[in-house]
C-alpha cells in the first residue's frame, strides 16, 4: 500500500478513536462503540484491499493487452505508410514532370525593373 493510503487509513483510525474516547458516553458504551468502529474499519480495510487487488489485476490485464496489440498495430501503421509512399512516389514524379513541362512551355515574362 502506498504511503498516502496508509496515511489516510491511519488518520481515519486515529480520528475515530479520538472521537470515541472523548464522546460523552459511559465507559461500557464507549468501549462497545470503539469495538464496533474497529470492526467497521477492519471491514473497510478488507474491502479497500480487495478493490486494490482487483485494480492491480485489471492494470496487469490492460498491460498484457497493450503488449499484445500495440506492436502489431504500429507495424500495421508503418506498413500502410510504406504502401502509401510506394504508390504516391510515382504519382508525385509524374506531377513534377508535368509542372516542369508546363513551366518550360510558358513564355518568359518580362521582368519589371
Amino acid at each position: 500500500m502506498g504511503k498516502f493510503s496508509k496515511g489516510i487509513l491511519f488518520g481515519a483510525v486515529v480520528g475515530a478513536a479520538s472521537g470515541l474516547l472523548f464522546a460523552p458516553r459511559s465507559g461500557k458504551a464507549t468501549r462497545q462503540k470503539f469495538v464496533d468502529e474497529l470492526e467497521d474499519w477492519s471491514d473497510l480495510k478488507e474491502d479497500f484491499t480487495e478493490k486494490l487487488d482487483q485494480f492491480k489485476d485489471s492494470a496487469q490485464a490492460l498491460q498484457a493487452a497493450a503488449d499484445m496489440y500495440i506492436e502489431p498495430f504500429i507495424d500495421g501503421i508503418n506498413q500502410d505508410v510504406e504502401n502509401f509512399m510506394f504508390q504516391a512516389e510515382p504519382r508525385l514524379d509524374q506531377i513534377q514532370e508535368q509542372v516542369e513541362k508546363i513551366q518550360s512551355e510558358l513564355p518568359e515574362m518580362p521582368s519589371e525593373d
